[in-house]
């Protein structure tokens, strides 16, 4: 699978920029849903505003044309059609969106997911190699949240609050639709993978196991025993940083979503602010405060954190600005618009091709 240690992340703007330069938008195409496929890993920097989507997609087609990169840009789309649906529907987003999710029998983690001990032995490489790196493959994600929503019957909301907290790029819109997209709320029906599935595209062979299944017996699965057993997740979170304090002055105020070394260098005080409350709901390892730090720093930024009154009265005489994220609606301070590489639809969407079919245009598509 190679996936990259966390040093990988903690690189420079030059590093980076030279890994963007490399990428081949036809490998990807042929290769992606391989586990050893030509995918970019850059999903880290995305997430966390390092880099934009429109950044991204226009460095590619500086040298492939659109028809050759369409998979690429296709992808980014998905990305940016999860945002915009969290900006029309708020935090609804974090409930069934559409459906209710059929077949529930626990809220709970099946502890063979959290142990990495589900007898698919590519899934639980997987999920280990999650835990100690904090990255997973997005077909690995789907086969995972197929097993543990419509095999094991566990409502999607704490398994993406777990694979948020392990992942680098763990993207709460993204995250979230995703998962929902799998358990069928947010989707006409459950993902199912069987076994064959997950060989084809791990490259890997794994006969007689609980998955090794024709589609159709799907019908009527019954789970194996040890996919029910449950257990309580914990979440071990250290905010880094400081309390927030006073500030007065032009400030310019970012999340930990948005960490462009680029933004607004006219300002000499950046800050980056940690909605303590929010990070309570949404907790992440330690691996992903160390890659938020590295590039914080890497912004001359300060990192402080509280709740958001709290910051609201430190910043009552600064002159704010910030750029808009739906998890800062109340933050203050003038917030900018985010650099997209899609518009937002004339129409409304009700589904991703919706959604496409009115901006890939802008993108030559």
């Amino acid at each position: 699978m190679n996936t990259p240690q966390l040093e990988h992340f903690l690189c420079s703007l030059q590093d980076l920029q030279a890994r963007i330069e490399q990428i081949d938008p036809r490998s990807y195409d042929k290769t992606r849903n391989y586990l050893n496929g030509d995918v970019t890993w850059l999903s880290p920097f995305l997430t966390h505003g390092i880099i934009s989507t429109r950044v991204l997609a226009n460095s590619v087609l500086e040298t492939h044309k659109p028809k050759s990169s369409y998979r690429f840009l296709f992808e980014l789309g998905w990305r940016e059609f999860f945002h915009r649906t969290w900006q029309i529907d708020g935090d609804d987003i974090f409930n069934d969106m559409r459906n209710a999710q059929a077949n529930v029998r626990s809220e709970q983690m099946p502890e063979c997911v959290v142990n990495a001990n589900t007898d698919i032995h590519v899934i639980d490489s997987c999920i280990a190699d999650l835990i100690s790196r904090g990255l997973m493959h997005n077909h690995a994600r789907m086969w995972l949240a197929a097993i543990t929503c419509n095999m094991a019957g566990t409502h999607w909301q704490e398994p993406a609050r777990w694979l948020h907290y392990h992942l680098l790029d763990g993207d709460l819109a993204s995250n979230t639709l995703s998962w929902q997209w799998i358990s069928g709320t947010f989707s006409h029906k459950q993902y199912v993978a069987n076994q064959g599935n997950i060989d084809k595209y791990s490259r890997t062979t794994q006969q007689g196991s609980w998955l090794d299944i024709p589609y159709e017996a799907f019908e009527q699965f019954e789970p194996p025993q040890h996919l029910l057993k449950r257990c309580d997740v914990t979440f071990e979170q250290t905010l880094p940083g400081s309390p927030v304090t006073t500030f007065t002055g032009p400030v310019a105020l970012r999340n930990t979503w948005h960490l462009d070394p680029h933004w607004r260098t006219d300002i000499k005080q950046h800050i980056v602010f940690i909605d303590s409350e929010w990070a309570e709901r949404w907790p992440m390892s330690t691996k992903r405060w160390q890659f938020i730090e590295h590039w914080a720093s890497l912004c001359n930024a300060t990192l402080m954190h509280g709740t958001v009154k709290q910051l609201n009265a430190a910043l009552e005489n600064a002159d704010v600005v910030r750029t808009e994220y739906p998890a800062c609606q109340h933050w203050p301070g003038k917030a900018e618009e985010r650099d997209w590489l899609y518009p937002m639809p004339t129409n409304t969407f009700n589904s991703f091709s919706q959604y496409f079919k009115q901006v890939k245009q802008h993108v030559g598509l």
